[in-house]
């Protein structure tokens, strides 16, 4: 019904010590930086021989929930630029204070080389099958996306998946189980424009009646479905299934590239890449850094912002209807995590804001600030994969309620995730 379907297109954690279950128990800590004492946000968690993990909020804390069978394996802690830390899990016994402390071998200039910092990306992107596993795989994920309106929750969805990744690397053909799913409790309406919405919704629902349709009136309801599609929209971030412009070769004489200081990761040597775009490109003007190993030439890290602008044809009709927008600004981040000698997927974010106005003639204008987003974070990676029984497939154009098939047994107490 009108109004109904409405999608933008501008497109951790607590610490306390407890065990939450026989199956699963939990490490807590922060990490900060030894030299300052400034808290590591998104450092990477993990067990040394087994590939699951989590990674640190904006505050350096983490939960890291462990299967009880993994008890005699050791946690890493690591984070671009520092040398790692390990600790032997049966050795813990209480909340860490980690202080990581700047790698030894890192550069403090800029690096010198015969490659110049395109030729770097050039590199990465003639070595993408070299690095990055063209063998099936799954993983089992957390995943999360919201909307929030003037800092009021309006939509927020939390959820648990398992992927299935075949052959060749396309976002269409990845198959999703929905194992565990947990919207937002009470959240609130969209207020932007709502007393113009029920109006229009009420002529339209009583012309219905006049015309003696049958009406359902949960379509009429005044809510706004913000379907931000699934982990496959966020998913296509992937470089090895969407390219943005700034590692598209069509694009590259419009981008300004430089090298950044030399930083390692696990002992890996690695390189920066500042990318800056000169002038909009479909839209957006985006800048940010790349980080690729020196040695493989695998991109292990992106981080990326930028703003999009809104286009001269449509300034006009805004208005003349008296809206008007602020050019969206966005962030996002794309890690990867190496298993196996190969490069995986480890972390998919992104987040957009943007604020709009409503002017009136005869009361105040209203004024909304929205920030919507999507986080894909891998928890586990398995090279034994199993293709998704096309029951169990997940539909991003349906209910998430509707499609939960949990047969992994596994509960919301006990998981990595991130928390706001």
């Amino acid at each position: 019904m009108l109004y109904k379907k409405l999608s933008f297109i501008f497109i951790c954690l607590i610490c306390n010590f407890s065990i939450f279950s026989q199956s699963n128990s939990v490490v807590s800590g922060v990490i900060i930086n030894g030299e300052n004492d400034e808290p590591l946000p998104y450092a990477s968690i993990t067990l040394a021989n087994y590939p699951i993990g989590t990674i640190s909020n904006e505050e350096g804390e983490f939960d890291f929930y462990i299967p009880q069978s993994k008890r005699h394996d050791t946690l890493s802690i690591s984070f671009i630029g520092f040398n790692p830390y390990l600790i032997p899990l049966k050795n813990i016994n209480g909340p860490l204070d980690i202080k990581l402390r700047p790698a030894d071998n890192i550069l403090d200039e800029v690096i010198l080389t015969q490659l110049s910092a395109l030729d770097y990306i050039k590199k990465s992107l003639e070595n993408l099958d070299q690095n990055y596993s063209q063998d099936p795989y799954e993983s089992v994920a957390y995943y999360r996306e919201k909307f929030i309106e003037n800092d009021i929750i309006i939509k927020k969805e939390e959820a648990v998946f398992k992927t299935y990744y075949p052959i060749k690397i396309d976002s269409s053909k990845n198959q999703h189980q929905l194992v565990l799913y947990k919207p937002a409790k009470n959240p609130q309406k969209f207020q932007f424009m709502r007393d113009w919405i029920e109006k229009m919704e009420a002529k339209e629902k009583k012309k219905a009646l006049k015309n003696g349709e049958e009406v359902d009136e949960e379509d009429y309801g005044g809510d706004i479905d913000f379907n931000l599609g699934g982990p496959d929209s966020v998913l296509y971030l992937d470089i090895n299934q969407n390219k943005d412009n700034f590692l598209n070769p069509k694009y590259f004489k419009k981008y300004a590239y430089s090298f950044g200081e030399e930083t390692s990761l696990n002992g890996e040597q690695l390189v920066t890449i500042h990318f800056k775009a000169k002038k909009t490109i479909d839209h957006i003007k985006d800048s940010g850094k790349i980080l690729i190993s020196k040695e493989s030439y695998a991109i292990i890290l992106i981080e990326a912002k930028g703003k999009a602008k809104i286009p001269l044809a449509v300034k006009p009709i805004l208005f003349l209807v008296g809206l008007s927008i602020t050019n969206p600004t966005f962030t996002k981040t794309i890690s990867y995590q190496k298993y196996q000698e190969k490069w995986y997927p480890s972390l998919f974010r992104w987040d957009a804001d943007v604020k709009l106005k409503k002017r009136h003639a005869f009361k105040s204008n209203e004024h909304s600030a929205i920030n919507i987003g999507q986080v894909f974070l891998i928890n586990k990676i398995d090279s034994i994969a199993n293709s998704i029984p096309e029951s169990k497939r997940f539909a991003s154009n349906e209910d998430m309620g509707d499609q939960v098939y949990n047969d992994m047994g596994i509960e919301w107490d006990g998981l990595n995730i991130i928390k706001d």
